[in-house]
């Protein structure tokens, strides 16, 4: 049966989300990528891994943001994780990004969060894994925010030098990133990792 056409950007009702669900605090999509999600912000990250939105127990858990980001979304980064899945439910096609061509097919992602609309250019499609405390290393899902240029910009290159491929798309001090995670099995501890910049 032929594919229903999807929108390039759709529009999320989120005063009917949040009345059902409080903890939504975004939207996530990208057309003919399976992401089509609400995000939830949980009081830590162990909470969403395997529950609904609605609280039941559930393998396939919710999107969720981390809950060290600041719930007005001041951080430059907001870091959105979910399962990879072999259903390619939640974040289970994300792995696709592996492949240049697949990213040149979905360039953009759009990001709402309760406060705002975004679309969002990738930038960086890279391959990590949680390190131990110890080793001194670049650890992209401790990076929020940074307090000065420098440090953004070290941030930038150690995902540029990490990248698959180059995209040609850059960031500026002061532009707004999200940071899509997911478990990779490529490694142990492994995690496969998109991110993208605010264009609008």
């Amino acid at each position: 049966e032929p594919v229903k056409p999807e929108p390039e950007t759709i529009s999320v009702d989120f005063a009917g989300l949040t009345t059902k669900y409080p903890d939504v605090v975004g939207y996530i999509y990208s057309a003919y990528t399976g992401i089509n999600y609400p995000i939830v912000q949980g009081y830590d990250n162990d909470y969403y891994l395997y529950r609904l939105l609605d609280g039941t127990w559930n393998a396939n858990g919710t999107i969720f943001m981390d809950y060290r980001n600041e719930d007005d979304f001041s951080d430059y980064n907001t870091m959105i994780y979910g399962h990879h899945m072999k259903s390619g439910k939640m974040f289970g096609n994300l792995n696709y990004y592996a492949k240049e061509s697949y990213y040149k097919e979905h360039p953009r992602i759009q990001f709402d969060t309760i406060y705002e609309e975004g679309i969002y250019d990738i930038m960086y499609v890279f391959r990590s894994r949680i390190y131990n405390e110890n080793e001194v290393v670049f650890k992209y899902y401790q990076f929020f925010d940074v307090n000065s240029a420098d440090e953004f910009y070290s941030a930038m290159d150690e995902m540029a030098r990490m990248s698959l491929y180059d995209t040609g798309v850059t960031a500026e001090y002061g532009d707004k990133l999200i940071t899509l995670s997911t478990c990779d099995n490529s490694e142990e501890d492994g995690r496969f990792v998109v991110v993208a910049k605010k264009v609008k």
